[in-house]
């Protein structure tokens, strides 16, 4: 579940995704919404996420994020994996963050260097693959194909 005040008011199925948009809804603050999440859910891991651009301002807020008590920061694709993955506490996941544009344009050995890198720097820690922000609408299937294929495939060295 992404911690974002973006997903009250959207339609989601389940019971439990439901009961923390409820608890987030309630809140004021983001960090009241983490704990109000974790009281009544606590096995509920709970991933937070800053998008690029002005948001995240090259990763100056990931120090912050990674404070607030949450399972896992997401990664936009502006930050280098590796650089963050040195700077986080070791118990702390990182998700992310390939160039969601790298994904649409290729080529396709491009995305499967660049997605390689990604998940060794993440290989030993808990790491959750997933591109820096949504992908883009016009990506084409076969180069999102070849993105799962190639994480499926990876093997740690």
């Amino acid at each position: 579940l992404f911690a974002t005040k973006r997903l009250i008011g959207r339609r989601y199925d389940s019971p439990e995704v439901q009961k923390c948009l409820k608890a987030l809804k309630a809140s004021k603050r983001d960090h009241a919404s983490y704990e109000a999440i974790k009281a009544k859910h606590p096995s509920t891991p709970v991933i937070i996420y800053m998008a690029p651009d002005v948001h995240s301002k090259d990763g100056q807020f990931l120090d912050l994020l990674a404070t607030t008590g949450v399972n896992c920061v997401s990664l936009d694709y502006t930050v280098d994996f590796a650089d963050v993955r040195a700077k986080m506490p070791s118990h702390l996941a990182l998700q992310g963050n390939l160039d969601p544009k790298l994904l649409r344009d290729g080529p396709l050995d491009k995305i499967k260097e660049e997605t390689e890198k990604i998940l060794q720097a993440g290989a030993h820690n808990g790491h959750v693959m997933n591109l820096g922000h949504g992908i883009e609408a016009d990506t084409p299937e076969p180069h999102a194909k070849f993105f799962v294929d190639t994480v499926q495939g990876f093997r740690a060295k």
